[in-house]
């Protein structure tokens, strides 16, 4: 019997069975040599595989950041629709409802402003400016009501969320630009309750809502509900034109909202082309478009334009508390609407929007967390401030701290720069991170197409500032040159 240390159980397992033939013996020698085969064939699979997860590249992650209405969806779908056109054509006609349902919106915004105005005038026991005429057209678009539930219903489950709208007429009363205290530190008074503004829980934004829409059309399930929107509003379209041209409507408007047309989701001026039967909706209708969601949104692009790389991105719209929970990201970008410097918070009336937003940068500037990561400050929706300027908005009356400067146009863009670049470096977390910021316009996708096919943007860094007078567009390729140009890509 042989010693255990002279065994082999691999040797004995390979040992020839007793007996074996000689056809047997090339059968199982075959059998060996196919499984050898299969065995190396798997073995570089896995090395290659390997390989390549070793040469891929991670996604760039960004944080896109900002206060509500400030322009951090329009920033991401322009980003999409630059450099994931694949998929930006794919949603294009999805966004149709949407569309319609912004302007459904729209009207009843409308309705709800003159039902208000005919309420206060018999309290008050004034006359009201408005006519039976008025009333008579409000009844025939009173339709639109429950269309408008119908839509909520066929977008998605949804909650109510307070809408950001400009208040001319609200007094102010400002503490200062860098003690303003945050929205969260005062509550907001009684009277402070303002209209609600539907919204979608989601976790990837308006993509799940445009992915549901698009199923139900690929599958021939498509709800009477879109079909029975575009009827409706057909029939109501020369109303629709009677009411939004009125000027005694226009003024009541202006008195409560400002300029409504300069909300995100506002299409009024656009009715005859999005009821038209031909009507698909264009790069600069869906980024007008407003579909409001709430939580953590992820968005997942596949750039396959003017990039030269398969590599991924992947744009997070958080709210600032997440931000310790993504600390593998490679850029932040901070939208700042610079516009709204008479403007107030809707959860807060107390507190000015603008010196918010000086808070909320002086906060991600300082923020240990993010001492490692890009920052790219968007000062946005310049032609917007530009028009209030024009109009005679004094900045002010608003923010005291502007004192005696010039109330023009470059004046005032120059002085918040400084505002911007001094928060910036009194609370700059990382020495080695430079000031990088723009200045960026609302929805003008036509204004740099010419440019954006170059794909290039040479920038001056004298002062790691380069003054950019741009659409959304811009933005997307502006942010792909700065990651690119810091060298995170």
């Amino acid at each position: 019997m042989l010693q255990s240390s002279d065994y082999d159980p691999l040797t004995a397992a390979m040992r020839p069975p007793p007996g074996e033939t000689q056809e047997q013996r090339e059968e199982r020698e075959a059998a060996e040599a196919e499984a050898l085969e299969v065995s190396n064939r798997i073995d570089a699979e896995i090395k290659a595989s390997k390989q390549a997860m070793k040469r891929q590249k991670k996604p760039i992650r960004v944080l896109v950041l900002g206060q509500s209405m400030s322009g951090k969806t329009t920033t991401i779908k322009n980003f999409q629709m630059i450099y994931a056109q694949k998929s930006w054509a794919e949603e294009r006609s999805s966004w149709h409802i949407v569309i319609c349902f912004n302007l459904v919106r729209n009207v009843n915004t409308i309705a709800d402003t003159l039902n208000e105005e005919t309420t206060d005038s018999i309290l008050t026991g004034r006359r009201s400016s408005l006519t039976e005429w008025h009333r008579s057209v409000l009844f025939r678009l009173s339709p639109l009501r429950r269309i408008e539930n119908d839509l909520k219903a066929f977008l998605g489950a949804g909650s109510s969320e307070s809408v950001e709208i400009h208040h001319p007429n609200r007094p102010n009363t400002s503490d200062g630009l860098r003690d303003s205290p945050s929205a969260q530190q005062i509550s907001p008074p009684e009277d402070a309750k303002r209209p609600q503004e539907f919204c979608i829980w989601s976790s990837s934004g308006w993509k799940s809502i445009l992915n549901q829409v698009k199923t139900r059309s690929a599958q021939g399930k498509e709800s009477q509900v879109p079909r029975m929107v575009r009827a409706v509003l057909n029939s109501c379209k020369d109303d629709i034109h009677l009411l939004w041209n009125d000027p005694v409507v226009q003024s009541l408007l202006r008195a409560k909202h400002g300029r409504l047309e300069e909300t995100p989701g506002f299409f009024l001026n656009d009715v005859d082309r999005i009821l038209s039967t031909d009507y698909t909706p264009g790069d600069e209708d869906i980024v007008r478009a407003r579909l409001r969601t709430t939580g953590v949104q992820e968005y997942r692009f596949t750039l396959d334009k003017g990039t030269g790389t398969s590599r991924d991105w992947v744009m997070y719209d958080v709210a600032t508390a997440w931000i310790p929970y993504f600390p593998d990201i490679t850029a932040l970008i901070f939208l700042a609407p610079v516009s709204s410097f008479n403007e107030r918070l809707m959860e807060n009336p107390r507190i000015n929007r603008l010196e918010d937003t000086f808070v909320l940068w002086k906060t991600v500037c300082s923020s240990k967390i993010l001492a490692n990561v890009q920052l790219i400050l968007f000062m946005n929706k310049t032609d917007i401030l530009r028009r209030k300027l024009e109009h005679g908005y004094q900045v002010k009356d608003h923010i005291p701290e502007f004192g005696g400067n010039k109330n023009e146009f470059s004046s005032v863009l120059e002085w918040f720069r400084r505002v911007f670049r001094k928060l910036f470096t009194d609370n700059n977390s990382s020495l080695n991170r430079k000031f990088i910021a723009h200045f960026t316009n609302v929805i003008d996708t036509k204004a740099t197409q010419h440019t954006l096919q170059a794909g290039k943007f040479s920038t001056s860094r004298s002062e790691s500032m380069a003054l950019r007078y741009g659409c959304f567009k811009v933005q997307a390729a502006i942010l792909r040159n700065d990651i690119e140009e810091a060298g995170l890509m």
